[in-house]
């Protein structure tokens, strides 16, 4: 098994053969303004980690290898920690799905094409192009509402500045912003609370190993030989921002290997919470999973997103890390977690069904206690009855 100690030297060995991106400067001025905005205004600060990551093939990259990410759990994560009082740095993939533009999408199309196209109305011009009002088109009432509500929510993130969005593409800008990122929110100590939702890249090609230009077809058949990339949690946890409060991601198709990979990733790098997802049940249900605690939390019908109950439940435990470094999940989030719920057989029960069981463990002495209160009352009416 590879120690911290050894990610932490192949980690530098990364940064060392890896030439910085030349926006670092100007990205590390635009963190630390917004972070010394936002310490004298007293919020707690989010990092979150959004879309894949590319792996370039030349240093002037025409081809790459990509990791497919929407980004769609990290866009929506953003909204709910801004609405719960926090200041968010968003790092994601330019192309992924966006905070509040997310709603645009769901009315319309999720790319700017042709069908895109049928929901602009522009008017017949007189000439005057200066003047000319181009109309966005979104027929069903709930989706307008929620098209209305994202821009003004934007708006006033905006108005806040509570929202700081960097950019990244390949793998090697992930790690350069992450790293970047985590050192200048390491005063903030319990108050930095980092949300890595990004699809990192298992592999890539070393920067030394890249051809200077684009590999050319006629030299016959492509051979690639990539490398693990660096495992850069630990490392963020106990030597970037050693205080704060990291939750990762785990997906997984299988039940039991999420479990046991979400198991291994608080043991082996320090996660104070793991997110666990199941590739076919994501956006219904997650597992919460601590050192000493499992939930399963579930999307209500009335809830658009899981992301609002997952972030709520978030925050919940952070809140409690910042008060007593206590790790745990409070009682009345979600449902505990029995191997038995994790199996493929419990899965095929009816959703309702799995909610009425979970509620009569979690309430079994108050339904015993009624139980018995009721068989109580029947023997002694039934004694009445007798001695009259």
């Amino acid at each position: 098994m590879i120690t911290l100690d050894e990610d932490q030297y192949r980690t530098e060995e990364f940064f060392r053969k890896t030439s910085a991106p030349k926006w670092s400067n100007e990205r590390r001025k635009q963190i630390e303004i917004f972070l010394d905005h936002h310490r004298v205004v007293g919020k707690c600060v989010a990092v979150v980690t959004s879309g894949g990551t590319t792996v370039p093939l030349e240093r002037n990259t025409v081809r790459f290898l990509d990791n497919f990410s929407t980004g769609s759990r990290g866009a929506a994560s953003v909204e709910y920690l801004l609405g719960l009082g926090y200041a968010v740095i968003y790092v994601y993939r330019p192309g992924s799905v966006a905070p509040f533009a997310r709603h645009l999408q769901r009315a319309t199309c999720s790319s700017l094409d042709v069908k895109f196209l049928q929901h602009v109305n522009v008017p017949t011009s007189n000439g005057n192009y200066h003047e000319q009002q181009i109309r966005l088109l979104v027929e069903d009432p709930t989706a307008k509402k929620k098209v209305i509500d994202a821009v003004n929510g934007l708006r006033k993130v905006h108005a806040t500045n509570t929202l700081l969005t960097l950019p990244f593409t390949s793998v090697y800008d992930y790690f350069f912003m992450l790293r970047m990122v985590a050192t200048c929110v390491k005063p903030w100590k319990e108050r930095a609370l980092f949300l890595l939702a990004a699809a990192v890249s298992d592999f890539y090609i070393p920067e030394p190993d890249l051809p200077e230009h684009k590999i050319q077809s006629r030299v016959g058949p492509l051979e690639l030989t990539l490398q693990q990339v660096p495992k850069m949690l630990g490392v963020l946890r106990h030597n970037w921002a050693p205080q704060s409060f990291v939750v990762s991601f785990k997906l997984e198709t299988d039940w039991d290997v999420l479990r046991k990979k979400a198991k291994q990733a608080i043991s082996k790098y320090a996660m104070h919470l793991v997110i666990a997802n199941e590739l076919h049940s994501r956006f219904n249900e997650v597992l919460l999973i601590t050192e000493k605690d499992e939930r399963s939390i579930t999307r209500s019908k009335k809830e658009v997103d899981i992301e609002e109950a997952l972030m709520e439940a978030v925050v919940r435990v952070h809140y409690q890390y910042i008060a007593s470094h206590d790790i745990s999940v409070p009682d009345e989030i979600g449902h505990h977690v029995s191997r038995r719920y994790l199996s493929g057989a419990w899965k095929k029960v009816p959703t309702s069904v799995q909610n009425l069981l979970f509620v009569i463990k979690e309430h079994k002495e108050e339904i015993l206690g009624v139980v018995v209160g009721g068989l109580l009352s029947v023997l002694l009416n039934m004694l009445q009855h007798r001695s009259r």
